[in-house]
């Protein structure tokens, strides 16, 4: 009878432990999903500079890009810009 009693108690706390490791997990996974939105404001700014001679044909943006487009007599340049960078991703020129 002592036995089982011990058998009992040890596998209640048993369930709780792993239960407890259970939602731990799922908690420390699920935050991964989260996103900050600090890293979302640290580029807020992001300035664009027209080459000499040429004016600005277009704007179009995206969730991810900005496509900006400037002509002349001779050429078309397209800048394609990360928004969360602000970096240049591709400058494609083409002649007329």
């Amino acid at each position: 009878m002592r036995g089982l009693k011990f058998l009992v108690i040890f596998l209640g706390v048993l369930i709780v432990l792993g239960t407890s490791f259970l939602v731990f997990t799922i908690i420390q996974r699920g935050s991964k999903f989260i996103k900050s939105t600090e890293s979302d404001i640290s580029h807020s700014n992001i300035e664009i500079v027209a080459p000499n001679k040429m004016r600005l044909a277009d704007v179009t943006s995206n969730n991810k890009n900005i496509i900006v487009q400037f002509e002349d007599e001779s050429k078309y340049i397209i800048n394609i810009i990360s928004i969360d960078s602000g970096l240049e991703i591709k400058k494609i020129i083409i002649k007329k």
